[in-house]
């Protein structure tokens, strides 16, 4: 049995669905024999992973199962494995740099 990391890609509904566009992608570890088992795998559990709900004005919140962005085979998860990576070109370095201390700061807090 192998490691995946899959993109899942879900659009977010709420209600009837007359809001703002919104998709969610979610890297999941799926344990697998091989590539095209993982595969199979999240096409058949994927609608399982998320849950709906009711948000507070009482529309139901669904994920709609969309497909799968990327897959990629791990190492064996053990400390320090990378499950995801992305490269970022922000439009300000200040304002993104910013926004990681403030990120930063609130996460050492809760320890």
């Amino acid at each position: 049995m192998k490691w995946f990391a899959v993109n899942c890609i879900y659009q977010i509904v709420c209600g009837e669905g007359k809001h703002s566009p919104q998709f969610n992608e979610q890297t999941r570890l799926i344990h697998a024999a091989n590539l095209v088992h993982a595969l199979e795998k999240v096409k058949t559990q994927a609608g399982e992973y998320n849950t709906s709900f009711k948000n507070c004005e009482g529309e139901r919140v669904i994920w709609k199962f969309i497909g799968i962005g990327s897959i990629s085979e791990i190492d064996k998860p053990g400390d320090g494995t990378e499950v995801a990576s992305k490269i970022l070109e922000p439009k300000s370095v200040e304002m993104y740099l910013e926004e990681l201390k403030h990120r930063n700061k609130l996460l050492t807090e809760i320890n």
